[in-house]
């Protein structure tokens, strides 16, 4: 899939009503500014109708800075008002579940952060609730951005060739240095009632819906160790609070299609702004992808004479051959963090358009579940030890 194209009479308005007003809001308002005119001809209209946060002068302030016509402090607000047709859901884990029930029971799109909720149980009644809703056209959607990375789409297409033969292995790498200084202050997810998790939940999350997504299997067995090296740090006020999830996450799988994978996540490794490695081994050959080079995927092939035998790096630009590239700029301009999500959110709201399927390319309420059952499966190896078992 390289993105819709087509001639339309453009009637269908799409309200956004976005929950919460960080860093993430301002990632997807960001998105949904550049949609219309990146993607043109784009199948509706879209309005920035109300943007929502607990602190009233937070939210006000948003509301004017990203151009939203209103602001509240009520997530019901968003819910109830017919002007809105998409809820936007960047709150904090803890307000993932109720507000995105009530949006889907009163027929609005909604898309959510990930990870989709905070407990596997609150998860599995969201998957219900937008199973029925689907059956009314209504389109759900978990905030995977790394699945419109235009390097990964090459790296699912190979695979699904056969360029790697029988798969082997997954590893992962996702290392950040956010909180290696034992001085950075206390934040929400840092909090087990906030957040539900720490690294697995916020970085690894990214890791397995990669699995699932590149692989095209299911996650069989988990074994994990997901320690909290930095017990208590201080709040920007100067109190002591503790540091209730992991900072470092360790996860082995083993995978449907009789491959391993071995997911490593932290946010005390020193000296990493962000990075993200991917590696994959097959029978026949290999990938590599690392995120500060988004705009590469390296490819070995057993085939190739063994004289030349080697990783050939792969620059992912080319607007013929390459998803999402014509629509951006001239061969050999790379993409960044910003436009995986535009790439994202611009799939979403032309499948609500369109009436054409989340799935395969977007990650739907199902493939959150997913996740969020390898998550639980994981915090419970943690606690108890040992490989634990996963029935779907």
């Amino acid at each position: 899939m390289r993105g819709w194209r087509g001639s339309f009479t453009m009637t269908l308005k799409l309200g956004i009503g976005m929950l919460g007003y960080g860093f993430m809001a301002k990632a997807h308002t960001n998105a949904y500014k550049k949609i219309k005119y990146i993607f043109h001809p784009f199948p509706a209209e879209i309005e920035l109708i109300a943007i929502c946060g607990r602190d009233k002068n937070k939210a006000q302030e948003a509301a004017q800075r990203y151009q939203y016509q209103k602001w509240v402090i009520h997530w019901q607000d968003l819910v109830e008002d017919e002007s809105i047709q998409v809820l936007d859901n960047t709150a904090t884990n803890d307000v993932h579940c109720e507000p995105c029930i009530a949006a889907l029971e009163a027929g609005k799109h909604v898309i959510v952060e990930k990870p989709m909720a905070l407990t596997l149980a609150e998860a599995r009644k969201m998957y219900e609730v937008a199973k029925e809703a689907e059956k009314k056209g209504i389109k759900h959607m978990v905030a995977f951005n790394y699945r419109f990375v235009p390097a990964l789409r090459l790296a699912r297409k190979l695979i699904n060739e056969g360029k790697l033969g029988r798969i082997y292995q997954f590893r992962s790498n996702f290392l950040s240095d956010r909180l290696s200084n034992p001085q950075a202050p206390w934040a929400w997810r840092l909090s087990k009632e906030k957040a539900g998790s720490g690294v697995l939940g916020d970085l690894n999350s990214h890791a397995i819906d990669m699995v699932r997504f590149l692989l095209q299997t299911e996650v069989q067995a988990v074994l994990a160790w997901n320690p909290t090296l930095i017990s208590h740090r201080l709040t920007p006020e100067g109190k002591s609070c503790p540091v209730e999830v992991d900072d470092v996450s360790l996860i082995w799988l083993k995978l449907a299609n009789g491959a391993v994978a071995c997911l490593e996540a932290s946010k005390v490794a020193t000296g990493y702004k962000t990075t993200w490695r991917i590696e994959i081994h097959g029978s026949e050959g290999a990938l590599a992808f690392d995120l500060i080079r988004g705009n590469e995927l390296q490819f070995f092939s057993r085939r190739d004479p063994v004289e030349i035998q080697g990783f050939r790096l792969i620059h992912v630009t080319e607007p013929e051959v390459h998803d999402y590239i014509s629509y951006w700029w001239p061969r050999g301009h790379g993409l960044g963090w910003e436009h995986y999500h535009i790439n994202m959110l611009e799939h979403f709201l032309r499948c609500i358009a369109t009436g054409d399927n989340v799935a395969p390319w977007g990650a739907t309420f199902l493939d959150g579940l997913r996740c969020q059952e390898v998550i639980e499966a994981a915090l419970t190896s943690s606690r108890q030890g040992g490989w634990i078992e996963l029935v779907y």
